[in-house]
């Protein structure tokens, strides 16, 4: 080969000149790669730049978080059962209102008029009545009479007949007059009815505290019938509904308690109870609505407010566990390195992941994980390396360090 680059360095001297100066550098830089290495210990001369950290032992719990927003499962809208002009409001919002408490009054004028005609009218059929009952008995009266004249010949037969007659036609009268005042007692009790609705009022099993939730129509304004004019609600307990995923869905049941946080109460949770799991899922989200109860005695939660529901589906005690992105895949599985911080070696652990706990990750049956275990920078170790702390230099987590550095 020698004499070849000699023959061509006759006849092209620039070109076997630029050839002997690659042929240099890379025996230089082989030369590098095989005696290079071989620090203090067998360790490679490169160290890795990494943090460290400590694993965690104790309790993870499996945690689906959902969210809702929360009503009252007993409530209900207040209408006047007539229209008419809304005169006074007895009970206003955020009220502490009781069953049957009058709520509301109509202007009952109008009412109180057509109630008083029809009274009147009531007054003329009764004494039109007690003139059809007296014009009866005479008309019995008189048919007796009559036949009794009749049985000694005294009198026609034809009076007879002229007397049954007259009965008969009593008996009529009585019967019309009886039956137009039952028709008008019937109007005055719906008459009555009407002007007691003018009172409004609402009823409902007692045994719990209700509010005026929501104020619908202000005094002086027209509502007609059936119109509402303000919301009645039970504050405890309150309701929230959330929809679950299909993959969830299989594990809840009622009764089971889940946590329940508010934007409004930073900080606080307050305990919930699967009330109730729909039996089907929707075709089109493949969710199922859940309705959770929580008790609410201090009044502090109010329905509309929005509503984080934790449940805890699994939890698992007295175990390690790492951030979820230390452990990482080789081709044996999954691995982590911990640190000897004397001698500034790393030694690889292979592990078998668990649960996830927000972002930490089970070790399941770990062996006690009393050495630092490296969290930034692993990926780039080998069982034995040395490593460095980023700390130490200001360098990135991972870098290496320039060749020729001290060791």
């Amino acid at each position: 080969m020698l004499k070849t680059i000699l023959r061509l360095a006759s006849d092209h001297k620039f070109i076997a000149l630029a050839v002997l100066l690659f042929l240099s550098l890379a025996v230089f830089r082989l030369g590098a790669a095989f005696f290079g290495g071989g620090g203090r210990g067998g360790r490679p001369e490169r160290e890795v730049y990494v943090e460290l950290g400590r694993a965690d032992f104790g309790t993870l719990r499996e945690v689906g978080i959902y969210y809702g927003s929360l009503t009252s499962p007993r409530q209900f809208s207040v209408s006047a059962q007539v229209g008419g002009r809304l005169e006074k409001l007895w009970a206003d919002l955020g009220d502490e209102v009781v069953s049957g408490q009058a709520l509301a009054q109509l202007d009952d004028a109008p009412y109180q008029l057509a109630r008083d005609e029809i009274a009147h009218r009531v007054r003329l059929n009764e004494a039109q009545f007690q003139e059809a009952e007296a014009n009866l008995r005479l008309a019995r009266s008189d048919m007796q009479r009559q036949s009794s004249l009749a049985e000694k010949k005294i009198v026609p037969q034809a009076d007879l007949e002229t007397a049954e007659n007259k009965l008969r036609q009593a008996e009529a009268r009585l019967a019309v007059a009886e039956s137009q005042l039952s028709a008008a007692r019937s109007q005055l009790a719906d008459a009555d009815l009407k002007l007691s609705y003018t009172r409004v009022s609402a009823d409902w099993p007692e045994g719990d505290r209700r509010y005026i939730g929501r104020r619908l129509v202000d005094e002086g304004g027209l509502v007609t019938a059936n119109t509402p004019i303000m919301t009645v609600v039970s504050l405890d307990p309150l309701l929230v509904v959330v929809e679950v995923l299909e993959k969830d869905y299989p594990r809840l049941r009622a009764g089971q308690e889940a946590d329940l946080r508010t934007e409004a109460w930073p900080g606080e949770t307050f305990r919930a109870r699967v009330a109730r799991v729909a039996p089907v899922l929707s075709a089109e989200t493949r969710q199922a609505r859940v309705e959770l109860e929580v008790a609410n005695p201090e009044l502090r939660l109010k329905p509309g407010m929005f509503a984080e529901v934790a449940f805890v589906f699994k939890e698992v005690e007295n175990v390690w566990s790492v951030p979820l992105d230390v452990p990482f895949r080789r081709r044996e599985g999954f691995v982590i390195f911990l640190a000897d911080p004397e001698n500034k070696t790393v030694r690889i652990l292979p592990v078998t992941l668990g649960l996830v706990d927000g972002g930490r990750v089970e070790l399941v049956g770990a062996p006690p994980l009393d050495q630092p275990v490296v969290f930034l920078g692993q990926h780039l170790l080998t069982d034995g390396q040395g490593y460095r702390l980023a700390t130490e230099s200001g360098e990135a987590p991972g870098a290496l360090p320039a060749p020729g550095g001290a060791s």
